[in-house]
């Protein structure tokens, strides 16, 4: 097995911590930077007077190996509204050389006070929080992003004693464990990716939730067979009193229909994955169905809010 290192050179020092962001919200495993050195170029000083990132950087991401490397990136390029043209270049790497410099870099990070990611080779620095442990795998959802923060914040926040949730796009799984450690009763994942499915109920498992938590695979496209009826699983229309989707915009708003018919009156959906600047967007496909929308944000990051309304079938 191998994944994809993906060296894009030469970016401007201002832009970069943007541009990890976003790579990884389209997929990347890992995204690092480092500094940027052409032939002959001095070593540079750090960029600007309270940075650690240089004038011009070097990032290196890690996709999947059955990442369309090319068509994501362009689909950057075009969301990023960048005139120049990319340089960068692709290898195959072991994915075992990838967990190992995985290991080298993950640390426990502090999501809030009372709140921590947890890899599964560390100790938790604060016994007592909430420590949600994870063995990284080739699935979207270390804690890193910031969507995952404020999804993570979101449900810290919220009476989930007892209550049922569905993580659509659950990647690692982190939101359904996290939300099954803060008291849930019950928690379904959802994703395109086996490999993502696979990776949630191992972590499930080291978090001691496997019992209450189910993943299972679904299609990428709205059009097909609705994936958690295709899974067995007859009880699911108005039946979760939250729905968690940490996606991107373009699934959101295909989706819309479909996430708000798993919440019941008066639970919540929490939506994520996209740009400050896309929550009204987002809002009107959603509005039929919620209300008292709320957006919380983190850099150019956005989660949007709503609770379900009552209708005729409610």
């Amino acid at each position: 097995m191998h994944t994809l290192r993906v060296k894009i050179e030469d970016i401007p020092g201002p832009t970069v911590n943007a541009m990890t962001d976003e790579l990884l919200s389209l997929g990347a495993l890992s995204a690092s930077v480092e500094e940027y050195r052409g032939a002959d170029t001095p070593e540079q000083e750090i960029f600007g007077d309270n940075s650690e990132v240089w004038e011009r950087c070097t990032v290196q991401a890690l996709f999947a190996a059955s990442t369309d490397v090319d068509a994501t990136l362009a689909q950057w390029h075009t969301q990023s509204g960048s005139a120049a043209p990319l340089k960068y270049e692709v290898e195959e790497v072991p994915d075992q050389e990838w967990m190992d410099s995985v290991r080298a870099s993950y640390q426990p990070a502090c999501v809030e006070d009372g709140l921590w990611i947890v890899p599964s080779w560390c100790e938790p620095p604060q016994p007592s929080a909430t420590n949600i442990i994870l063995e990284p795998g080739l699935a979207f959802g270390t804690g890193e992003h910031p969507t995952t923060r404020l999804c993570l914040k979101a449900l810290s926040r919220l009476p989930l004693a007892g209550k049922r949730v569905i993580d659509y796009g659950t990647g690692s799984g982190v939101l359904a464990i996290a939300a099954l450690k803060m008291g849930a009763s019950e928690a379904l994942g959802t994703d395109t990716d086996a490999l993502a499915v696979h990776s949630a109920k191992c972590n499930a498992d080291l978090n001691g939730v496997a019992a209450s938590f189910r993943a299972v695979q679904c299609s990428a496209s709205p059009a097909d067979l609705e994936p958690v009826a295709a899974a067995g699983l007859t009880d699911v229309e108005r039946s979760f009193d939250v729905c968690v989707a940490n996606i991107l915009q373009g699934p959101l708003l295909e989706l819309g229909p479909r996430l708000a018919s798993y919440v019941r009156a008066g639970g919540v959906i929490l939506l994520s994955g996209i740009l400050v600047e896309q929550w009204p967007a987002v809002k009107d496909i959603y509005e039929p169905f919620f209300a008292d929308f709320e957006v919380a944000s983190e850099g150019k990051w956005a989660l949007v809010t709503g609770t379900r309304v009552r209708d005729s079938k409610s």
